[in-house]
């Protein structure tokens, strides 16, 4: 019984040393892509050319969307959820391209990562030249990253106050459309800097 036991502990143990693992290579991958993107210092399609796989690979974008709309999400139909999600993946593409647009020596580093009620959370820093750190927190749920929490302030907070806010007062199409002037707006931007 007690050998039962030991292996049993051993065994969880490295299965959440390798979960530990995973989760921190993952958001170092990310941090990778990051400054890799702002080092080139491509445009803005070649910015969003190069995150597309890397947000699809590190974010789950059905969990985001799902907590995001809250009891909407299950009015929809499965063709609207898809249309959400594609809508969700590149506002969040484009966020990042906007953000990290331009390298100045900043880094990354991982401080911890940390078994949590329902995932892990790795939390880091974004470290800039001549200028405060910013806190990233990123939160797992399943295999994938459902919320980023920037010096205290939840992503995912954020984004389901605006979303629910918009769908109370004007509807589920207005936040569609709200969802595509926010990604026109960081496309356009571009466009007026070069």
């Amino acid at each position: 019984m007690m050998k039962a036991m030991f292996f049993f502990a051993y065994f969880v143990s490295n299965q959440v040393l390798a979960d530990v693992d995973a989760c921190e290579s993952r958001i170092e991958s990310f941090h990778s892509a990051l400054i890799q993107v702002m080092k080139l210092e491509g445009d803005y399609n070649y910015r969003t050319e190069v995150l597309y796989p890397v947000v699809d690979s590190l974010f789950s974008l059905t969990n985001i969307a799902r907590i995001s709309l809250g009891r909407q999400w299950r009015n929809l139909e499965e063709k609207q959820q898809k249309e959400f999600v594609d809508l969700l993946r590149e506002l969040i593409v484009s966020t990042y391209a906007d953000r990290f647009k331009k390298y100045n020596g900043q880094s990354f580093v991982t401080i911890s990562a940390d078994q949590v009620n329902r995932g892990w959370v790795v939390k880091t820093e974004l470290r800039r030249l001549n200028d405060k750190p910013v806190r990233l927190d990123y939160y797992f749920l399943g295999d994938g990253v459902f919320n980023v929490v920037a010096d205290g302030v939840s992503d995912l907070s954020l984004r389901r106050a605006d979303y629910n806010s918009i769908l109370k007062t004007e509807g589920y199409l207005a936040l569609l459309d709200h969802l595509r002037q926010k990604i026109d707006g960081y496309s356009n931007k571009q466009a007026s800097t070069r």
